[in-house]
């Protein structure tokens, strides 16, 4: 049945009113702002001899925007003032001409107010001082004022500064981009202070893509996370760092130990190509590789590029966000030694509840009655309910599972060299039994100022990864009678029915009879050149890496004999090899020009090459177990395979930058690819972007709001292209057939055809508009980001169904349209900053839809609109992920009319007859919702005392739903199957939302459970030991921590866990796993 609907209503009325907010936000925004950073920026050079107090001001104020206010009586005009200023602060200058008139100053804006220095009735006396940074630099320009008063100064060039202040005061110390200290004043006379940097600054440096630029300066939308606040988190893979860390990014885990998860940024734009964002390592695209290999202590930042103006510059790879990790660097000129370890252990997050035995006798009985025939337990069962001995399925599949990571770190800063190596283990096992992964991974980054002209480096890393061992199978635990039989009796030797027949089989299977290796090695490469051209600020850049990655997979299964089971030995041999190289040239310009104007080009020609092959042997019939996989040779019916490929892409792209005055920013981009995989008429695309930004904040008009520190405006569009199909996927492929001609006689070869060409096959194209605000209010203290954006996707690679007589069934070919749309919020907020306590919070919201706008275009049942595709659940005006099917109208009673579904019994489920005609078919089908999120929000909470730091992440999903046919009691039966311990329909206990243990689900009913959770995330818990006690032990810092993932999820789903809806009895995924761990940081 179509019926037209508007998926996106609700979230356009949300949009709607997040705009309203914007624009109401803008128009107070233009009343006035303050310019703080001008009085610590700004220099000019004076020069007076035997002059006056008057001839200095007038000299500044020619220089400078500055404006004095002063009273003319207090002025000592008679005394004289010699002073030679060259490219000094303001500040510097005014503690020269005031220290010895009893004047004093503050500066507000670009206001200067001289004031007679106030006598102070309290005891008084001076004190010295210096303010450095966390590397020992001097800060030159900070504030330093006496709490409660107006006096204070400024510190000069050197970080140095002079102050009168009266006993038991305390001083706030502050500058622009760091975080303001409250320092009591003891009964010494001379501090050394030393201020932090604040990360969440827009003056801080973030990655675009073949470059950096400061945040404030950024005109897409682009989101920072920080790596360091998660560094107590036993996040194993890199994947698990971004869970709820970035408004807009979807990351699902799949459970099993070390394995990537998924992540999905801005939700769907494809319906079968690609929805993978790009990686890039240490800028350059980190082809084929995965993120278990890389491990997180390595990590220092991660950027994400999730709007097409920032994602652009990487054209047919962009369509779906762009992730960037960059990795350390040595910093310090000492060495610094880094330990960094954890042990702890991890077991299921959830379990659901099955029924115990006496429930499950119960429930034979009450199948009985409902399907009126005899349901007899096997011989097994019938023992083990005489002996009074049941199981627990989660038990049986259920291990110890212990987790430890061990990372040692050096890194350094020399004149010319900076270098970071690094050396990690890890491993884990998942409760899951024979479930376990084991990681060694070395890297090494290296950057060498060989002249002042040149600059050579490399990125290095080398990963081997372990997951040999075969898992249990938990969706056969998952079907387990609580009255099985997992072992013999006799000798304890595993039952590969752990019930006597049915399709159940045991859990343990592969985990006891199998031998399974799985082995993998990457190697990862990117070297660098950097060379600074005669003319300043022109340099070019060779970027050139190799991505090799080796994987071998050897699995044997052993002869088997026993209860009229019976085979021999049997097993397969299986190698990889996978090659990506990136050669790219760059070439960058950026200067600026009379202060205010600031070019930035970036030009790139790039080549990639990538190349797969794998090669398998196998054989059966193996009559001796000793050699396992080894001894294929002395098999039987061996088979050889092969297979291999390769793809190459060229890509040239060019962007230019300008920016005025700090206040107007424009970003334009172009990048032209061409890609192997496409038709020969379609293998270049052109991928175009433009991206705007305004800080309002600037403005004149805007100048005296005194809660409102920067406030920018950003508008966005771009192209993006998506090429994720196979290598081969436009021409014709062939493959093997094998021919026996008559009994016994010789086997023949053959090659026929596959797939059906395509030479237009072309990219898919993404357009995309943004719209985002910047916001920092009240002195730093609340910050975040408002996006909002829209992306049509066209020419979607679909497969469509032909006739049967061209020898093909289908093709893949560009058609089709789908819409996604929505918005995302980020707040950052500081609620509480002392000397001893502070308490700040992070939160992240987001809400998205999408939908098909077009499928293939026929009107096949001539009703004047375009055909959905049923059988793919393709719906067009809907989501994709749309669930399709009748409409759920409670349970069949006893007494009840049963005149629209004459097959139908009490206990079975009632449908709405939505087509009318008395009677309940396919046409009562309809699209009921779909399994995306309404929204998504995460909030983490920090909070330091003194040297404790506790921190805990809130994740929230609320909406969509999805098929649990481990709800529905009858679905399964013909296996004899144990069911959650939910109740059902009886005649003594007639439900209205849940059938009958027998029904039989005729019409394929989905069962739909809403997918809304709340799940408390990452808690941890660290302490630092004070610096008085590891100073003496020649250490920097010592830190213990304690701290958990998943620890409790609240959700309304039955099942293992609603995050990627594995409610039923599949396996596909493993069960979410919780985690604790105590760990240890140690720098020297």
């Amino acid at each position: 049945m179509k019926k037209e609907r508007d998926d996106s209503a609700l979230l356009s009325l949300k949009i709607t009113r997040i705009m309203k907010i914007t624009l109401m936000l803008i128009l107070v925004g233009i009343l006035q702002i303050s310019a703080t950073t001008y009085a610590q920026e700004h220099r000019i050079s004076v020069s007076v001899e035997n002059g006056t107090f008057y001839d200095v001001v007038s000299q500044i104020e020619k220089q400078s925007e500055f404006m004095f206010f002063y009273k003319s009586e207090e002025i000592d005009n008679d005394q004289r003032i010699n002073l030679n200023a060259k490219n000094k602060l303001v500040s510097e200058i005014l503690n020269e001409i005031t220290k010895n008139n009893n004047l004093t100053y503050k500066i507000t804006g670009k206001h200067i107010i001289i004031t007679k220095a106030m006598v102070n009735s309290q005891a008084s006396r001076k004190i010295t001082g210096v303010v450095t940074d966390e590397n020992g630099e001097p800060i030159a320009g900070a504030n330093v004022v006496e709490k409660g008063t107006t006096n204070g100064t400024i510190t000069d060039a050197d970080g140095r500064f002079t102050l009168d202040i009266a006993d038991r005061a305390v001083l706030i110390v502050s500058y622009i981009g760091y975080n303001t200290q409250n320092i009591p004043i003891t009964q010494k006379n001379s501090y050394s202070i030393k201020l932090k940097e604040d990360t969440k600054t827009l003056d801080e440096v973030v990655v675009i893509g073949y470059g950096s630029a400061r945040k404030k300066d950024v005109t897409g939308a682009l989101t920072r996370v920080d790596v360091t606040e998660k560094s107590t988190i036993p996040n194993v893979n890199p994947v698990q760092a971004l869970r709820g860390s970035v408004a807009g990014v979807r990351v699902i885990d799949t459970g099993m130990a070390g394995a990537d998860g998924t992540i999905q940024v801005r939700g769907t734009t494809s319906i079968t190509a690609s929805n993978d964002p790009l990686i890039v390592l240490d800028g350059v695209p980190f082809s084929g590789g995965r993120l278990s290999d890389i491990n997180t202590n390595d990590i220092e930042t991660i950027d994400v590029l999730k709007d097409a103006s920032s994602t652009a510059i990487y054209g047919s790879r962009g369509a779906n966000g762009v992730i960037m990790i960059t990795t350390k660097r040595g910093k310090t000129s000492k060495p610094q030694l880094n330990y960094n370890g954890y042990v702890g252990f991890s077991d299921f997050a959830n379990m659901p509840k099955l029924m115990s035995g006496e429930q499950y006798q119960q429930l034979r009985k009450d199948a009985e009655v409902y399907m009126n025939q005899e349901l007899p337990f096997q011989t097994i069962e019938e023992e083990n309910i005489a002996a009074g001995r049941t199981i627990n399925p989660w038990d049986v599949i259920k291990q110890d599972a212990p987790m430890t990571e061990h990372e040692l770190s050096i890194s350094g800063k020399g004149e010319k060299m900076t270098y970071y190596l690094s050396g990690s283990f890890t491993s884990q096992k998942s409760p899951l039994v024979g479930d376990q992964f084991k990681r060694l991974s070395v890297r090494a980054n290296f950057d060498l100022h060989v002249t002042d002209w040149l600059e050579i480096g490399t990125n290095s890393s080398f990963a081997t990864k372990d997951y040999s061992g075969a898992e249990a199978n938990w969706g056969d635990a998952a079907r387990l009678s609580p009255y099985s039989s997992i072992r013999y009796d006799d000798d304890g030797t595993l039952r590969r029915l752990p019930y006597g027949d049915g399709m159940v089989q045991n859990p343990l299977w592969n985990v006891e009879m199998k031998d399974n290796k799985e082995i993998s090695y990457g190697v990862f490469n990117n070297n660098y050149m950097i060379i600074k051209l005669p003319l300043k600020g022109l340099s070019y850049q060779m970027n050139l890496s190799n991505n090799l990655r080796f994987k071998d997979v050897n699995n044997y299964t052993p002869a088997y004999n026993r209860d009229g089971s019976s085979w021999l030995g049997s097993g397969s041999k299986e190698h990889q090899f996978t090659h990506d190289l990136i050669f790219e040239n760059i070439v960058k310009y950026n200067n600026t020009f009379a202060e205010k104007h600031n070019v930035d080009v970036t030009l790139m020609y790039g080549y990639e090459y990538s190349s797969a092959n794998k090669s398998t042997l196998s054989s059966n019939n193996i009559f001796n177990d000793a050699l396992g996989f080894n001894g294929l040779g002395i098999g039987e019916n061996h088979t050889v395979s092969t297979t291999a490929g390769k793809s190459a892409a060229v890509s040239s792209m060019a962007r230019v930058g300008y920016r005025f005055a700090d206040k107007y920013m424009v970003n334009l981009t172009v990048r032209r690819d061409g890609y192997s995989a496409f038709g020969s008429d379609r293998k270049y695309g052109t991928f175009p972007s433009i991206g705007l930004g305004w800080a309002l904040s600037q403005e004149q008009f805007m100048k005296n709001i005194s809660w409102l520190d920067f406030l920018k405006l950003r508008l966005s569009w771009g192209k993006n292209g998506n090429r994720g199909i196979s290598s081969y996927e436009s021409l014709s492929t062939m493959d093997l057939a094998r021919y026996v001609f008559g009994d016994g006689g010789n086997t023949s070869v053959g090659l026929y055809p596959t797939s059906m060409a395509n030479p237009l096959l072309g990219w898919e194209t993404s357009q995309s508009y943004n719209l985002g605000l910047d916001f920092t209010l009240f002195n730093s203290r609340l910050s975040g980001n408002i996006d909002l954006y829209s992306t049509k996707t066209t020419d979607l690679l679909l497969e469509v169904s032909i006739p049967s007589m061209t020898g093909y069934d289908k093709y893949l070919t560009n058609i089709g349209e789908t819409q996604n749309r929505g918005i995302e919020l980020t707040l950052n907020s500081e609620n509480i900053s002392t000397k001893d306590f502070s308490w700040s919070t992070s939160l992240n919201f987001s809400a998205n839809a999408n939908k098909i706008l077009h499928l293939s275009g026929e009107d096949l049942d001539g009703d004047g609109k375009e055909d959905d595709d049923i059988g793919k659940s393709r719906f067009i005006g809907y989501s994709m992920g749309s669930n399709y099917n009748y409409v759920f109208d409670g349970i069949w009673q006893e007494g009840d009319d049963f005149s629209i579904d004459k097959s139908a019994k009490p206990g079975d489920i009632k449908f709405k007859d939505i087509s009318g005609n008395g009677s309940i078919g396919p046409e009562d089908r309809m699209v009921l919702h779909n399994n995306r999120p309404k929204f998504t929000m995460s909030m983490n909470n920090m909070f330091r005392y003194r040297d404790f730091t506790l921190s805990f992440l809130l994740d929230l999903r609320c909406g969509g739903y999805a098929a649990n046919n481990w709800i529905n009691p009858g679905t399964e039966y013909y296996n004899r199957c144990n069911q959650l311990d939910l109740p059902y329909w009886t005649p003594e206990n007639p439900l209205n939302d849940r059938p009958s243990v027998g029904y039989s689900n005729p019409r394929s009913y989905g069962f739909y459970e809403k997918l809304t959770y709340l799940r408390l995330q990452d808690v941890s818990l660290a302490y630092s030991l004070p610096k008085s006690l590891i100073q003496k032990l020649t250490l920097n810092n010592v830190k213990v921590y304690v701290s958990g993932k998943n620890l409790a999820t609240w959700t309304g789903w039955h099942g293992w866990d609603p995050e990627h809806a594995s409610g039923g009895r599949a396996s596909k995924n493993g069960p979410l796993i919780k985690s604790w761990v105590l760990g240890l940081q140690i720098s020297l």
